[in-house]
Order: C-alpha cells, then structure tokens, then sequence
C-alpha cells in the first residue's frame, strides 16, 4: 500500500462507523492515474437519506490533502438530475469511473449504474431564447475586445475571458458533456490522457486546430487567431447577426 493509500485509509476511519455511512468514492486524478505533487485526494462519501446535512470541506492526513464532499443520496441524485440539464455532468463521471472503496448497502453500486445510463443519453439542446443570448454575450465581448485592440490597450484579460466562453459556448451548442478546463488541453493533444480521463465525446478537429492556433498564438497573432475560433463558434451554434438580434419570451403576468 503507497502512502497516499495509508493516509486515504486513515481519513476514511472516521466515517466507515457512523451510522449514517453508506460509502465512499474516490474520484479525480488518483483514481484515474494521473496525479502529481500537485494533486489532493478527492473523495465524494455517501450518507444515507436521513442525514439533514451535507459538507465540503479539506483537510491534511499525513502531509496529503484531503478534498472530500458527504451528501446523502438523494442530493447526489438531484446533482445528476441537473447536470444532465446544464451539461456538467461531473457527478455521472465520479461515480460511473470512481473507484469504490466502500459500499455498505449497495448505494453506490445503485448510483453508479444510475451514472452510467445517463452518460449514454443524449443531452439536450438548451433554448433557442438561451441559445441567442449565449452568442449575444459571445459578440459583446468580441466586441469589446476589438475596441481595446483599436485603443491600444491591453488584450490579455478579455482575450482569455472570451476564449472560455467560446469553449463553453461551443460544449453546449454541441450538446458535449463539459470537461475541466484546467484538462482540456492535455485531452484534446494526447489521446491516453483522454481514455484515462474518460473523454470520449470531443470536439471536432476543426475546433481543436482553432482552439489550440489560440493558446498557441503570439501577441500579433492573437486577434486572427480568435477571429477564425469566435467565427466557428458562432457558425455552430447557428449564426448571429446583431442588427438582427431579438431577445423576446413570454413571461407570466403580476
């Protein structure tokens, strides 16, 4: 047993007795691999539908961090329920990929078979009115970005904000589950990482050229870089014209 097992071990001696203890997952870097000495130890611990509270919270157990959520079950569940709406579908990942380390009634073989049907499911567009507004904000910034650039001052900030937002922008008009952010580079250039992490639905090979010419990009070439990204992105989910834009719904009288 390595010493980050020990120390996962020990932590997990303080619940395993409780009487609202139901199991224990260990999810994120250490349970697919991929950690280094930056890394904590994730841990989503499950309580039965009784227990009144839930907690997130850190600590250290001999030198390394402790990152761990409790919830009872039916809070996981609703998790799930709206991450499949918004596309995030974190809760599904853990526990259909996490690796068990406890299970005393077989909730968590319950969830897990739970998050492995929703990760087969399509997910859902969201709302044309959604959808518009989305791009509306996409050109707002642009915009705004090309007015810095035209001013002559700094870029970096809003460059960087928007190219998030195109990504997510992007995830969604594709109806891809979202992946970390701080991941996604290392998924879209290295296939291993990718299967280790369990992304299988990834963009397509225009969006990943166009995202990486923009991490990539040097100072005089960062505004064509994201012209051609901000371009596709608004193609896929689309098209926009803000001369044409309405953003109209009905709303329920007072």
């Amino acid at each position: 047993m390595q010493k980050w097992e020990k120390a996962l071990d020990k932590f997990l001696q303080r619940y395993i007795n409780k009487p609202w203890f139901e199991g224990a997952v260990l999810c994120g870097s250490y349970s697919t691999g991929n950690q280094n000495k930056f890394s904590d130890i994730d841990v989503s611990i499950v309580g039965s539908n009784d227990m009144g509270w839930q907690e997130k919270s850190n600590c250290y157990v001999d030198g390394f961090l402790m990152e761990y959520t409790i919830n009872p079950i039916y809070k996981i569940q609703e998790y799930m329920k709206s991450g499949m709406e918004c596309h995030g579908l974190i809760d599904q990942n853990m526990f259909a990929y996490g690796v068990v380390l406890y299970d005393k009634n077989g909730a968590i073989k319950k969830l897990r078979q739970q998050s492995v049907r929703d990760l087969k499911k399509k997910l859902k567009p969201f709302t044309k009115y959604s959808n518009d507004f989305r791009k509306y904000h996409l050109w707002d910034r642009y915009d705004e970005l090309q007015s810095l650039k035209n001013d002559g001052f700094h870029t970096d900030l809003v460059y960087w904000t928007l190219v998030e937002r195109l990504i997510e922008a992007y995830y969604d008009f594709k109806c891809l589950p979202h992946v970390s952010w701080s991941k996604l580079e290392k998924i879209l250039t290295n296939k291993d990482f990718a299967k280790r992490y369990h992304a299988y639905q990834l963009p397509d090979k225009k969006f990943i050229k166009l995202l990486l010419d923009c991490f990539n990009a040097k100072a005089k070439d960062k505004m064509p870089a994201i012209d051609k990204l901000y371009n596709y992105v608004m193609k896929c989910g689309g098209g926009f014209e803000i001369g044409q834009f309405r953003g109209k719904r009905k709303i329920e009288k007072r």
